[in-house]
């Protein structure tokens, strides 16, 4: 019996012994109050108080809504462009939107100013789609609605220019009206919406007869014309809005697509919001309050990303910023490119730095080869790490032989509007299509953007607008070697006194 009774006492001490190895001590006890970037947060025994809880719950809700902002850009972009179109034109499926004056394209995020373009739509949810594009100086591209490149068109294109065949289909496109047509180009978009344009880079005098021959139309119809729709000198507008119109604009264009595997959890952030497949938009005073504010820091972090940029890999040698993609053999870093997608993650800020600063990607102007597709650099700062303020007189200098096979340009965008700066100069652009453009003895051409035309180089002038910052893109279409291994290098944007220039 004394043998038990020491057993059991032994136990029972043994077992108090591994309890308070288990004991809780200071550091596994949640502070009942701590200070945070949000405020201070109050807790009773670790469990938040009311007070705190709301203040969590409120920053959590905030936070999903600008990540949604960011996540959204792409397809509200898009849905924002063809809206314009349907509100000024009553654009169709298939129909193709002719811009060729300065306003038709001044709203519209980043465009060039060198060459016609043609917009189109059309929506594959119920038949295939049929692009027929004929032999002739097109560049071209189409793309699903969250901004992934479907294909290039034209020169550029699978065909080479000479002439070819689209056939494209959707996630949801019965088979049975997907056509069988021999030598054709399949493309299977993600989306039921697919924008579709193509750039006339051909001389002025075959221009209509090249566009008459594009042909745009459904799978059980026949062959047909495209649908031209004059612009009219009319602004269509493809930058997001602002405000609760901007939620609005996201709600509708998401009940007309399915939810891919990579959005479900962004789709769990915006039921959060009032915003559902399926549902009206309905969102309450808090989640007005919420999306109201969170909208506005969005788009501050945009710009943030567009002008302050910190992601790696997007700097060419000279300092200036490769907008899309990368030259051949290096590495694309963190750069915005055409599949938005890499090994093991989809590329987030930059989609959300490149929709917002700019629109339409493909495989040719993220990946160009040479003499074949597209290279863009954008500078957003002066040598002083200023804004490229309206009220300053600058110039860029075009070193000699610009490596391009086709034409550069420079064009001169509003910060706010990202489409081509507007004054009543009606003009954003300058380069080698460009008429009276005149270059120095040495081959450079220097590019003036500031308020006033300096004497004698009115023709390389772009007017800026004072109170208003700009920021350039240099194009080169059909960029040649030295592109690629950056022996040709643009110098900075400099501040500078025009009387300088006189001649």
């Amino acid at each position: 019996m004394k043998k038990l009774l020491t057993l059991f006492s032994f136990i029972i001490l043994t077992c108090g012994a591994v309890g308070n190895s288990f004991a809780a001590t200071k550091d596994d006890t949640f502070p009942n109050k701590v200070k945070t970037h949000i405020g201070t947060l109050t807790f009773d025994h670790g469990i938040p108080t009311e007070e705190t809880s709301k203040k969590l719950y409120y920053e959590l809700d905030y936070h999903r809504a600008v990540q949604a902002y960011l996540w959204s850009l792409p397809i509200v972009g898009q849905a924002q462009w063809r809206q314009s179109y349907l509100d000024q034109y009553k654009m169709k499926p298939n129909q193709m939107v002719y811009a060729t004056q300065f306003n038709d394209r001044s709203l519209i995020l980043t465009a060039n100013e060198s060459t016609p373009y043609l917009f189109g739509w059309t929506n594959v949810k119920d038949k295939a789609a049929v692009i027929e594009i004929p032999p002739a100086k097109f560049i071209g591209l189409a793309i699903d609605f969250w901004q992934r490149a479907l294909t290039d068109f034209g020169i550029f294109g699978p065909f080479a220019g000479n002439g070819g065949t689209w056939v494209i289909s959707g996630p949801e496109t019965p088979q049975s009206s997907i056509p069988y047509i021999e030598g054709a180009k399949y493309i299977e978009s993600k989306t039921n919406n697919v924008w579709f344009l193509v750039r006339a880079s051909m001389p002025p005098e075959e221009r209509d007869q090249a566009i008459s021959q594009l042909k745009v139309y459904y799978s059980d119809e026949e062959p047909k014309a495209a649908s031209i729709i004059p612009a009219d000198n009319k602004p269509g507008r493809n930058y997001q809005p602002r405000g609760m119109k901007y939620w609005e604009m996201l709600h509708a264009i998401l009940q007309e697509e399915p939810v891919e595997e990579r959005d479900r959890f962004f789709m769990y952030f915006l039921k959060e919001m009032g915003i559902e497949k399926g549902k009206p938009f309905k969102p309450t005073g808090y989640q007005k309050e919420i999306m109201a504010d969170a909208v506005v820091v969005g788009e501050a972090m945009a710009k943030n990303f567009v002008f302050r940029e910190r992601l790696p890999g997007v700097l060419r040698d000279d300092g200036w910023r490769l907008i899309l993609g990368r030259v051949e053999g290096s590495e694309p870093g963190d750069a915005m490119e055409h599949t938005q997608r890499t090994e093991h993650y989809d590329r987030f800020d930059p989609r959300a730095r490149y929709t917002y600063e700019a629109c339409t990607t493909s495989e040719r102007m993220s990946f160009p080869k040479p003499g074949a597709g597209m290279g863009y650099s954008g500078m957003f700062l002066d040598t002083k790490g200023r804004a490229l303020a309206g009220d300053r007189s600058y110039v860029i200098n075009v070193p000699a032989n610009p490596p391009v096979k086709l034409f550069w340009a420079v064009t001169v965008y509003d910060t706010d509007t990202r489409g081509l700066i507007t004054s009543d100069q009606q003009r954003a652009e300058r380069g080698s299509v460009h008429e009276g453009v005149k270059s120095r003895p040495d081959g450079s051409t220097p590019i003036f953007i500031g308020p006033k035309a300096p004497k004698g180089w009115e023709n390389n002038w772009i007017k800026s607008v004072p109170g208003r910052a700009w920021f350039p893109y240099f194009r080169f279409y059909g960029p040649t070697e030295p592109f690629f291994d950056q022996s040709w290098k643009l110098p900075p944007i400099e501040e500078v006194d025009y009387s300088k220039y006189v001649e």
